[in-house]
């Protein structure tokens, strides 16, 4: 047997929560359906899912998340919403992602082009310069053009190079979050051994614990 044929048996992404304060954005008042996530269930996901699929890379068939929350907070129309919302956000954050690689570009080949005629002039510099070997201040100010081209042509490299690279990677994690299977399940599942806590935000397998976002303190706040 292929593996795309067995990779559907392995264990999805698994992201817990304490609460559903610590899902949605407590200042978003949009219906379940189209609220935005918190920052810190962005983070969370992002990161889960980026320790799991390195760039946004790996087989289609395991691409599954699996939300976790307390029994009291799911709803059925929870278990509806809850996967489109989730959805809907990271496409918007991978639009803005994409729009932000854009602008990085943009601003990329305009500082290429300030470079290029920067460099025109540092260059005939270097090269007049050279024409007194033994002049210490003409020796000076050859290197400090030297010095002053090498950080001028550095700044377009990492806008083109560098910034649209880590844009690029991030948007895929996102476009990867906004096209998997995703499903809800309340902590209670049998998979989860009793017990189980922690504070720092990790996936799970089948039998493992999950570490939930948020403190035991936070839940016991929210539902003071």
């Amino acid at each position: 047997m292929s593996d795309n044929e067995t990779s559907t048996d392995g264990p999805p992404v698994t992201v817990s929560f304490r609460t559903i304060a610590h899902f949605f954005d407590p200042d978003d008042p949009s219906p379940e359906d189209c609220r935005e996530l918190s920052e810190r269930a962005e983070e969370t996901i992002y990161k889960t899912v980026v320790d799991r699929f390195p760039g946004g890379r790996g087989n289609k068939n395991e691409k599954r998340l699996e939300i976790v929350l307390p029994a009291a907070d799911i709803t059925k129309n929870r278990e509806k919403t809850i996967p489109g919302a989730t959805r809907a956000h990271f496409a918007l954050k991978e639009k803005e992602l994409r729009r932000d690689m854009e602008f990085t570009v943009r601003e990329g080949l305009r500082e290429f082009r300030l470079t290029t005629l920067v460099c025109v002039f540092l260059f005939s510099g270097i090269a007049f310069t050279a024409h007194f070997p033994r002049e210490p201040f003409a020796e000076l100010v050859k290197n400090v053009f030297i010095i002053f081209s090498w950080v001028v042509i550095w700044q377009p490299f990492q806008s083109l190079v560098f910034d649209r690279w880590t844009l690029s990677e991030q948007a895929r994690v996102y476009a990867l979050v906004k096209t998997m299977d995703i499903s809800v399940r309340h902590d209670g599942h049998p998979d989860i051994p009793d017990g189980c806590s922690g504070e720092l935000p990790t996936s799970a397998g089948p039998g493992e614990c999950p570490t939930f976002v948020g403190t035991t303190s936070e839940h016991s706040q929210d539902h003071s």
